[in-house]
């Protein structure tokens, strides 16, 4: 029978797992768990983030548009040898079907990691199988946060000054990506002496609005409305402007619009992987209409922002399904 384990659980053992299961499934919409895991695991496996012959990202599009694509890679030995890591990002109708032609391929020294937002266990009998491992991404509770904080730190071998904790995670949000790059700021910081002081939260957290522009961004492209809320909320209580959110995430959906539209690499966390470019361009375009309509209208800029970024949300989320 396949396992399933919380995002904390298979952190914390994450060698001992990869060897247990050949397959990992990473569902839920905490777009920063995700990602992290999947950096994790790729480091398990000693794979550059850019090795073209051990990393395969294979999204929707290619999934739909190239239904034998999967095979393809499960049946491919890495030129330089190595064990393979192929990740694909896709519906939970996509994550069933790559589900069941997997549980029956060839064994190899390849381990497939699927990412989707939602599966319901009890659809598919290839679900059984006891090659699948299946990691709950849902919201994170706030120890888990402050243990991801703590072990960032930990890593980084910088101690911290007692109540240093305390005040940066309230400081931090809950986006992990943005939380790393404060730790590795603090332990550059700190040089030396190794120790955090609650001064050196104050001079490098204190203006964290960007951060949490960063985040509503985030949340209002991928759908997940609860972190959006969370979000704003925040950005409410540090009398930032949300009109400034709400061009963050217009930049955003037009970086992605360009990378979807070049062909360029896509993001490591896999964000907006299920829209088009079409999309995405739409998405650019009415996020840009917004702002200027804020602008024009700078009595009611906080209203309309929001409501945009919910709007956005929301469609995004029905996108997802």
């Amino acid at each position: 029978m396949m396992a399933a384990l919380s995002a904390r659980e298979f952190e914390k053992s994450i060698a001992q797992w990869i060897q247990a299961g050949r397959i990992i499934v990473l569902h839920g919409d905490n777009v920063q768990v995700k990602r992290d895991l999947f950096r994790l695991v790729r480091k398990s496996l000693a794979i550059e983030p850019d090795d073209p012959f051990r990393l395969v990202q294979l999204d929707s599009d290619i999934i739909d548009s190239d239904p034998a694509r999967l095979a393809d890679e499960l049946g491919a030995i890495s030129m330089f040898g190595g064990s393979r890591l192929i990740r694909v990002s896709g519906t939970a109708r996509q994550a069933e079907a790559v589900l069941q032609q997997a549980v029956v391929a060839p064994d190899g020294d390849w381990l497939l990691l699927v990412d989707t937002d939602d599966l319901e266990s009890t659809r598919s009998d290839a679900l059984k199988s006891d090659r699948i491992l299946l990691i709950g991404c849902g919201a994170e509770k706030a120890g888990d946060f402050h243990s991801f904080v703590s072990s960032e730190f930990r890593q980084a071998d910088v101690d911290l000054d007692d109540g240093v904790l305390e005040l940066l995670i309230p400081l931090l949000g809950d986006e992990r990506s943005a939380a790393r790059g404060e730790v590795e700021k603090l332990a550059i910081l700190v040089g030396g002496s190794g120790k955090v002081t609650l001064q050196d939260v104050k001079d490098v957290v204190a203006d964290n609005s960007s951060v949490i522009s960063d985040g509503i961004a985030l949340a209002a492209v991928t759908g997940n409305l609860a972190a959006l809320g969370v979000a704003l909320d925040r950005l409410q209580t540090t009398g930032s402007d949300v009109t400034g959110a709400l061009a963050a995430t217009a930049r955003l959906a037009l970086n992605l619009y360009r990378g979807k539209a070049n062909q360029w690499r896509g993001r490591a966390d896999g964000v907006a992987q299920n829209l088009s470019a079409t999309d995405l361009r739409s998405i650019a375009l009415s996020l840009q209409t917004a702002v200027l309509q804020t602008r024009s209208d700078s009595r009611n800029g906080t209203l309309l922002a929001e409501r945009a970024l919910i709007a956005l949300g929301l469609s995004a989320r029905t996108r997802r399904r």
